[in-house]
């Protein structure tokens, strides 16, 4: 039962991401004219960090022992997050160019797919007993 409600609160916690991630690629592309993907690697970049801020707290229920350790679990989730990071533009990136899909749909793909690697890294590697 406690792995079913931490799936739960990880995809909670990743839709959140998921909108923040949106909304920033959204804004940046259509109001400040950058390319759709240098906005995705901006909304990215601060979903992982807004994911991670979350994820401690929410999903694992984590408390660092100090500043130290928390950088180091930062470090690990910002190193199993490029694997999601390259799975997820080169998705959006397919999706987009070849199939001629708007980017947020695109996008919306890219998150869901790259889910799944996301949590197995985190509880292996980074939020692990």
């Amino acid at each position: 039962m406690g792995e079913r409600k931490n799936i739960f609160r990880f995809a909670l916690v990743g839709a959140s991401g998921a909108i923040l991630n949106l909304s920033i690629i959204w804004f940046l592309t259509n109001f400040l004219s950058i390319f759709y993907i240098f906005s995705a690697m901006i909304g990215i970049e601060t979903s992982i960090l807004w994911n991670f801020a979350l994820n401690t707290k929410i999903t694992f229920k984590h408390e660092f022992n100090n500043t130290m350790d928390a950088s180091k679990a930062l470090f690990r989730y910002q190193l199993t997050s490029m694997t999601g990071i390259l799975i997820n533009l080169s998705i959006l990136i397919f999706l987009t160019e070849y199939f001629d899909m708007n980017y947020l749909i695109s996008e919306s793909f890219a998150i869901i797919i790259a889910f799944c690697f996301n949590y197995l890294a985190s509880t292996k590697y980074v939020w692990h007993d």
